[in-house]
């Protein structure tokens, strides 16, 4: 597993590790507090995964758990949010 996480990127490790939390308070908490260590850069890494995964759930239609789908776009918002209010400290 440790030699297939670095193909895939640390970001789709935490990825997968926030679709672990079934309760979304706590998968967001989780979140802000990886988004806080990591920095915008690692936040961008992130985004662009989410929206990649909410992009293929939309080509799959109808064999993707609905609940994953919610959880992936909670994820992207609150990253998107992070990144919004990063870039309003730097200006």
């Amino acid at each position: 597993l440790e030699e297939l996480g670095k193909g895939i990127g640390e970001g789709a490790i935490v990825l997968g590790q926030l679709l672990g939390y079934d309760e979304k308070a706590e998968r967001l908490a989780v979140l802000d507090a990886g988004l806080a260590v990591r920095g915008v850069d690692f936040a961008h890494e992130l985004k662009g995964l989410t929206a990649e995964a909410l992009e293929g759930f939309q080509s799959v239609q109808g064999d993707v758990d609905p609940g994953l789908v919610k959880s992936v776009e909670e994820i992207d918002e609150r990253i998107q949010q992070f990144i919004e209010k990063s870039s309003q400290h730097f200006q």
